[in-house]
């Protein structure tokens, strides 16, 4: 089991935290074919091999140089049918929340983002909660003052939702094209980061956004407060993660990855009630 740090519980506890969940979140899902959405690399991976592996594409695959592989694929697919393939991927098949999904529900954060593309979080948490939760694309004008305003719980989509696949970041040219297009996005992302901890799970070290926000707030601002990381046991290599630890002050809770990523669902178990003890002490101590 994770063991959780006080200081995460306190700033979960506090909604002074900022939850991300990556694609190994959604991969706990299933649908009622027994059917699990594909990770960014499987995508890849799958239409590279429908399109007859072209070596360009697999090399770069290999190279873990996602964003250009997949500018290639959207190229040769033409956008139509790219825009469909995500959707049919990620929305059509109704993917159910899982277990995780609902332990991350209860931990209660104010803002929750998500780079997936499926609607799987969003659709539970609204339900959950009656509509009371509020769903923001990287690309809407009002984010800040959700943010400002604090009432709303708030998902942020980072990257857009396969459901409107013409505002997805995804390519190599999406990415270029966003932090122009969309700068006030990011540096209310930069705020946030310098205001609050993040706790990523089911991301990967080598996540775009992740580095671009970390390694630039790191080494335009120096030291900031560290932020979080869960990751299997053996995924990364320890020199790289001390170097990721370095350049994006990230700390880094290891799990086991057997029985499907088990141990972290019941270890976010554990932490939404760790966090509520710790409300419970806050609030009979009045130290909010």
């Amino acid at each position: 089991m994770i063991a959780w740090d006080a200081d995460l519980i306190t700033a979960i506890a506090k909604r002074r935290c900022v939850i991300v969940i990556g694609s190994g979140v959604s991969k706990n899902s299933i649908n009622k074919d027994n059917r699990r959405p594909k990770s960014w690399l499987e995508f890849l991976e799958h239409f590279c091999a429908m399109q007859g592996n072209p070596k360009i594409v697999q090399d770069l695959i290999a190279q873990r140089d996602f964003l250009t592989a997949c500018q290639l694929i959207k190229k040769s697919m033409g956008e139509e049918a790219f825009n469909k393939a995500v959707k049919d991927e990620f929305v059509t098949p109704g993917y159910a929340a899982a277990d995780i999904h609902k332990h991350i529900y209860n931990l209660d954060s104010s803002i929750v983002v998500s780079p997936n593309f499926d609607v799987i979080y969003e659709t539970y948490a609204t339900s959950t909660s009656q509509g009371t939760i509020t769903v923001r694309n990287h690309f809407d004008p009002d984010i800040a003052e959700y943010i400002s305003g604090g009432e709303a719980r708030l998902i942020l989509k980072s990257h857009g939702s396969a459901s409107n696949p013409q505002n997805l970041i995804f390519t190599r040219n999406d990415y270029a094209a966003a932090r122009t297009k969309y700068q006030l996005f990011y540096e209310i992302l930069k705020s946030l980061a310098l205001t609050h901890k993040f706790i990523f799970f089911g991301c990967g070290v080598d996540d775009p956004d992740i580095r671009m926000l970390f390694e630039d707030i790191q080494f335009a601002h120096g030291r900031i407060p560290f932020h979080y990381m869960s990751l299997p046991h053996g995924e990364v290599d320890p020199q790289i993660m001390e170097v990721a630890s370095e350049t994006m002050r990230l700390r880094f809770l290891n799990y086991s990855p057997d029985q499907g990523h088990k141990e972290l669902t019941d270890s976010l178990n554990e932490l939404v009630q760790l966090v509520e003890d710790k409300r419970a002490e806050l609030a009979a101590s009045r130290t909010w």
